[in-house]
């Protein structure tokens, strides 16, 4: 197979296990706590804007952080707002620009979405080790968290 090949292959592989990730999220925040994934990623963009001292972000920022274009992260910013998870408010230092707080009720959500977050991908980095998947895929999914030398079923993974 050509470097071209195996390159594509691989992005291949490494898709399909981002949308089992991404699935398996989206079903857990829903389930649990009624949001999407994008919700949740804005949330936890928002409160990485407070932890860097700003104490919000502006609407381009969050965009750029989610990933989103600017219509859809205010169709987002807009189900936040009326959920209670966020307040919004014209910046006194340019009256064109957005900013955007947490709650104390997104601090609650977002403590209780990220055990979520990290057990869903426990579970399908589970189910990719039972199907004897890419072994080098598996290493880099388990980053530190796991011996790279074990073996799935040698690991203790944590019940949830």
């Amino acid at each position: 197979m050509s470097d071209d090949a195996t390159l594509i292959t691989q992005w291949n592989r490494l898709s399909r296990v981002h949308r089992r990730i991404e699935t398996q999220m989206e079903r857990r925040l829903h389930q649990h706590l009624g949001l999407g994934v994008s919700e949740f990623y804005a949330l936890r963009t928002l409160r990485e804007g407070v932890r860097a001292g700003t104490g919000l972000l502006y609407l381009n920022d969050l965009a750029n952080g989610i990933g989103l274009s600017q219509s859809a992260t205010s169709r987002l910013v807009t189900r936040l707002r009326d959920r209670g998870l966020i307040t919004t408010h014209t910046s006194p230092h340019d009256r064109r620009s957005v900013e955007i707080e947490l709650t104390a009720l997104a601090n609650d959500v977002l403590q209780l979405g990220s055990p979520l977050l990290q057990q869903a991908v426990e579970e399908v980095v589970r189910q990719l080790g039972a199907d004897n998947s890419d072994e080098d895929l598996l290493r880099y999914l388990r980053g530190s968290m796991d011996d790279p030398t074990a073996r799935p079923d040698d690991r203790q993974v944590p019940a949830h």
